[in-house]
């Protein structure tokens, strides 16, 4: 049992310093507010994806849905990353007390619009789950705060360090490309999704035909 801890934790080490749209808000909040601002926007990605991953594991795992709903979520999420990007672009400088971007609302219809979200937890998680599951009571619980706490170390730990620039970036020039930057990453992720579902769906097409 001890190895599949581990791996679970690696897991959401992983899960966690892969680059997306909750590192990207996590970076403009630091360079915001400092480390300790974004640990805001890091403890309500948390609650969010606990919130909706253990919906996942309570209920999802055992509709089957088919790919093409989480293909069509993904589109719903690139979306709201264009909103955000949008409204990151906008930032050309630093004050304090300045309107805040990244809302737990936001956050929260960031993580249930995530298509690739859904599919590693139903695809990756579940099998490990009824794993964890027969292996001692509530082993979903078990899983989900293990794999949450490698996701927390990791974003910790990514948000600790990009502080350390800070203060490299606090120039206005600076300030204005570094959230100019963090916008089109946003971008980017929302241009994947669509790519990834309008792909998805023409090779579904092509292949029923």
């Amino acid at each position: 049992m001890i190895s599949s801890l581990i791996e679970i934790f690696f897991l959401g080490l992983v899960g966690g310093a892969v680059p997306g749209p909750i590192m990207t808000s996590v970076f403009a909040e630091v360079l915001r507010g400092g480390f300790a601002k974004s640990l805001s926007v890091i403890s309500r990605a948390l609650v969010a994806e606990s919130i909706v991953a253990l919906f996942v594991l309570l209920s999802f795992s055992f509709l089957n849905l088919p790919e093409y709903a989480f293909q069509v979520i993904s589109l719903g999420g690139a979306t709201v990353l264009m909103w955000l990007a949008i409204q990151v672009w906008k930032v050309s400088a630093v004050e304090e007390g300045s309107k805040e971007i990244f809302s737990f609302s936001k956050i929260f219809v960031l993580t249930i619009l995530n298509g690739g979200f859904w599919i590693f937890w139903i695809t990756v998680a579940v099998p490990r789950v009824f794993l964890l599951d027969s292996l001692i009571p509530s082993g979903k619980f078990l899983f989900l705060l293990v794999f949450e706490s490698g996701w927390l170390a990791a974003m910790l730990s990514l948000g600790f360090v990009f502080s350390h620039f800070r203060e490299l970036l606090w120039k206005k020039d600076l300030v204005s490309a570094t959230y100019k930057f963090l916008a089109i990453l946003l971008a980017f992720f929302a241009l994947k999704s669509v790519v990834g579902s309008v792909g998805y769906f023409f090779i579904l097409r092509h292949v029923r035909n």
